[in-house]
């Protein structure tokens, strides 16, 4: 396969990976209920502990090469970053939104991030204006999913503005290296899409609810 093939099989494989990682996350706000901030604070330090074991230990190198495919080195220098932003991202909304609110808010960065990248590497051919990296068919085409998956749990008017707002930050927030732990370093890495998408789409969800 060529360079270009197994870029394209990754990149459709993580956000294969990414739908269901959002899929068990919405499964275990249910479950957990009451508890769900406990429960996600505990995965939390699981998954940071789990990065640093994998970054000390060279893990990574020694699983097949389709795990490997399905990082981004030379970009992703932080070990299981998507999971680690994508349950601090949850974390906030639990903290600061109505569980309806959160719910919808996980469906548009599950789905939607997804969607568009996917349509985007494999049929996106119009560059959006003010991104090179993100085309129109794929943005568009994660609002759709974005919205019907933020209907389930809200208004209509609410999916549609958390959905939007959400695809506007897929399409203008673009994966960041991370090389030193300073505040710098940090800034950049929770300038992220996993991160961003559920607290700026639930922050628009809560305004349009008023």
């Amino acid at each position: 396969m060529s360079d270009k093939g197994l870029f394209l099989a990754g990149e459709v494989g993580r956000q294969f990976i990414h739908i269901l990682t959002g899929t068990a996350v919405l499964i275990a706000i249910y479950l957990s209920g009451r508890y769900a901030v406990l429960v996600f604070t505990a995965l939390l330090i699981v998954t940071v502990f789990a990065s640093v074991l994998i970054k000390k230990f060279n893990l990574s190198q020694q699983t097949s090469g389709v795990f490997r495919r399905l990082g981004r080195p030379g970009v992703q220098n932080v070990k299981l970053q998507g999971t680690i932003l994508l349950i601090s991202g949850v974390l906030v909304t639990l903290l600061l939104f109505p569980r309806n609110i959160v719910y919808a808010s996980v469906a548009i960065v599950a789905l939607g991030d997804s969607v568009a990248t996917i349509v985007g590497v494999l049929i996106g051919k119009h560059k959006l204006p003010y991104s090179q990296s993100k085309t129109v068919e794929g943005t568009l085409s994660g609002l759709a999913v974005a919205f019907g998956g933020a209907l389930l749990f809200v208004t209509p008017f609410q999916a549609f503005v958390g959905a939007a707002g959400g695809m506007l930050i897929e399409s203008t927030i673009s994966l960041q290296t991370v090389k030193e732990a300073d505040m710098k370093g940090i800034v950049k890495f929770f300038l992220n899409d996993n991160f961003m998408i559920p607290v700026f789409s639930a922050f628009l969800m809560l305004l349009a609810s008023r």
